[in-house]
């Protein structure tokens, strides 16, 4: 099985008490299979899959191209909201406040790397910190959205990602590349 891998930007860690209690508060824990690792949490600019080796060497070139015509930004972490029915979301996530900076890197990124590895464009960009996912069962579940006090992120770059499905934390960042 060839290794899959995504871009993404690595949230830290310092807010892991408040997202605790969200999830014990809607008892994610009890409801889904997936409760990612703090140490894994990010957001995800592009999803690529199973990539071969001799095509990463050139992938990493052009991410490093194109995160030198990008500036350092913030993202403000400011929600709870999810994926799917209110009554069963299939996806339970922190949301991002809309930043120009996070869409336009996102975009780039898409268009540029989804042309040279020759996948479809993703045209739906929804920045999000996954905290839990793919349901237990199909019985129902109260989740509201909601709105907090933001959370400042600072973003000074971003990462060519390896999943290791079987591993905790199952994400590992091979390469970052610095914004300006």
């Amino acid at each position: 099985m060839e290794q899959h891998y995504f871009i993404g930007v690595k949230v830290p860690t310092h807010f892991e008490a408040q997202v605790e209690q969200v999830r014990e508060r809607y008892r994610l824990r009890d409801t889904y299979k997936v409760i990612p690792h703090i140490e894994d949490f990010h957001v995800t600019l592009l999803y690529l899959g199973a990539v071969s080796e001799h095509r990463l060497s050139p992938l990493k070139q052009m991410l490093a191209v194109i995160a030198g015509r990008h500036l350092s930004f913030s993202i403000d972490i400011d929600g709870l909201s999810y994926f799917g029915s209110s009554s069963g979301p299939r996806v339970v996530y922190l949301a991002i406040n809309h930043c120009v900076p996070l869409t336009s890197l996102q975009r780039e990124i898409n268009t540029a790397v989804s042309h040279h590895l020759a996948l479809p464009l993703f045209n739906r960009f929804v920045p999000h910190v996954t905290i839990a996912k793919k349901r237990k069962d199909s019985g129902p579940v109260s989740i509201e959205k909601e709105t907090f006090k933001p959370i400042e992120v600072l973003v000074q770059s971003f990462s060519l990602f390896a999943v290791h499905p079987h591993k905790t934390p199952k994400y590992e960042a091979i390469e970052s590349f610095h914004l300006q």
